[in-house]
C-alpha cells in the first residue's frame, strides 16, 4: 500500500472555495439560500401521506406547505447530482471505487467497515440536520452569505469536529500526485 497515491485537486482550495461563495451569494441575491437536506423530509412526508394522511394533517411540523410539495430544492438536489458527474467526467476523474484511496491507505480493503462508516457517517449527518432544521450547507455556507452571527461559533464547531474526525479517521498521509516529495 505504500504506493499508493491520491491525485491533485483541479481546483486550489482558495480558488474553489471563492467560487462556491459566489455562487451561494448569488443564490441569495436571487432567490434564497441553499440547502438540500429539507428535500428528505419532503420526500418523507409524501410517503407518509400516503400511508396515514391525518397524522400528516396533524402533525406540528410535516404539515406546513414546505414539507408536503416539492420546490425548487427538488431541482437543485438533481443538479447536484448531474453537476457532480458532468465534472467528474470534464476532468476525467469518475471512477466507480469500493473506497477512496484514502481510506483504503489508512483502513485497509475491506468493503464491510467502510459501508458501515460511511452509512453511520451519513445516517449521523442526516439526523443532525433535521434535529436541527438546517444541514451544513444552510448554516456554514449560507450563514456567512447572508452574515449571520449564528454561523461563526458553528463555523468553528464545524471545523474543530472535522478536523478531530479526520485525525482519527486518516491519521496517515498518502503520497500525492504531483507535489515535491524532497
Amino acid at each position: 500500500m505504500s504506493g499508493l497515491k491520491v491525485r491533485r485537486a483541479p481546483l486550489p482550495w482558495l480558488a474553489a472555495g471563492l467560487l462556491l461563495g459566489a455562487v451561494q451569494v448569488a443564490a441569495v441575491a436571487v432567490h434564497k439560500p441553499l440547502g438540500v437536506s429539507t428535500q428528505f423530509v419532503v420526500a418523507g412526508t409524501q410517503v407518509l401521506e400516503k400511508a396515514a394522511p391525518t397524522y400528516v394533517d396533524r402533525h406540528p411540523l410535516v404539515s406546513k406547505k414546505k414539507y408536503r410539495e416539492p420546490g425548487y430544492g427538488w431541482w437543485l438536489d438533481i443538479g447536484l447530482v448531474l453537476g457532480a458527474l458532468g465534472a467528474a467526467l470534464a476532468i476525467r476523474r469518475f471512477k466507480v471505487s469500493k473506497a477512496p484511496a484514502w481510506w483504503e491507505f489508512n483502513q485497509g480493503r475491506g468493503r464491510g467497515k467502510r459501508f458501515l462508516a460511511a452509512f453511520g457517517g451519513g445516517f449521523l449527518i442526516l439526523l443532525g440536520a433535521r434535529m436541527a432544521h438546517g444541514c451544513t450547507s444552510g448554516q456554514f455556507v449560507s450563514g456567512w452569505a447572508q452574515l449571520s452571527l449564528s454561523a461563526v461559533p458553528f463555523t468553528l464547531s464545524l471545523f474543530a469536529g472535522a478536523m478531530i474526525t479526520a485525525f482519527l479517521v486518516y491519521p496517515r498521509t498518502p503520497a500525492i500526485e504531483g507535489r515535491n516529495e524532497s
